[in-house]
């Protein structure tokens, strides 16, 4: 497949725009109080509450959250583990398919991760806002998977790992979280069943694009790498050193 663009640059503007975002959210924050204290916290609650995506949003006609929502990020953390993401996953599929269809693919899996999250609402397990880029970028993970199934990605390690496997394993970790929370076996603030449909919706897309023989042989592939999940998963705790996101996550915490 030849590439359109030589840089992606639209993936570099989405993460630029998010940071500039970020920085809006912190100094709104310091308008109302000192950074980390309770104005500051309650603030930023008001924020994301009014911009972020909700079934009470959607019920008083805020049918801009659907945008709002996927610029907005929680804390230092959440930003950076995104925007590292959706560098790499992101610029494969601009690279690969074009501006036009990474922006579809982007905002059309936010959307649907979106509509994911009010699925729960309707049984009383899901309130509150969601916010943050995730199902955006899970949707372009699940084309890129697809598109560029053997491409070599830093992330989440140092070193190089094929970005089929990390899907893989993404995929696994996010079914798995879904259904543990769901029988509220534990807690969690992350929305997973936004990232799977952002997912599918990702999924969807790089279907199209491939087509029905190629997509078969890429889940085949797939079902090859489920199939020696314990045996990457052995393998994986060994070079669990070299993953920086861990190590990012500790140091926001």
């Amino acid at each position: 497949m030849t590439k359109l663009y030589k840089s992606p640059s639209l993936t570099y503007a989405i993460i630029v725009l998010c940071t500039i975002v970020f920085l809006f959210e912190i100094f709104y924050g310091l308008q109302h109080g000192s950074f980390g204290d309770e104005n500051f916290k309650n603030s930023l609650t008001e924020l994301f509450t009014d911009y972020g995506f909700s079934f009470q949003n959607l019920l008083d006609k805020k049918i801009w959250v659907f945008i709002t929502s996927i610029f907005l990020h929680a804390d230092p953390e959440h930003l950076i583990l995104n925007m590292l993401a959706l560098f790499f996953f992101g610029k494969v599929v601009e690279l690969e398919l074009g501006r036009k269809k990474f922006l579809l693919i982007f905002l059309t899996s936010s959307v649907i991760g979106n509509l994911a999250f009010l699925v729960p609402s309707f049984f009383g397990s899901s309130t509150g806002a969601v916010i943050g880029a995730s199902a955006a970028i899970f949707g372009l993970m699940g084309t890129a998977m697809l598109v560029k199934p053997l491409e070599l990605v830093f992330y989440p390690y140092l070193i190089p790992v094929p970005l089929i496997l990390v899907a893989m394993l993404y995929t696994l970790y996010n079914i798995a979280s879904f259904l543990v929370v769901t029988a509220n076996i534990a807690e969690s603030n992350i929305s997973y069943i936004s990232h799977i449909g952002g997912l599918a919706t990702g999924m969807f897309f790089g279907f199209r694009e491939e087509g029905s023989k190629k997509g078969f042989i890429i889940l085949l592939l797939l079902l090859a790498l489920l199939v020696l999940t314990p045996i990457l998963w052995t393998l994986l705790k060994y070079i669990e050193i070299f993953n920086y996101t861990a190590i990012l996550s500790k140091f926001f915490k």
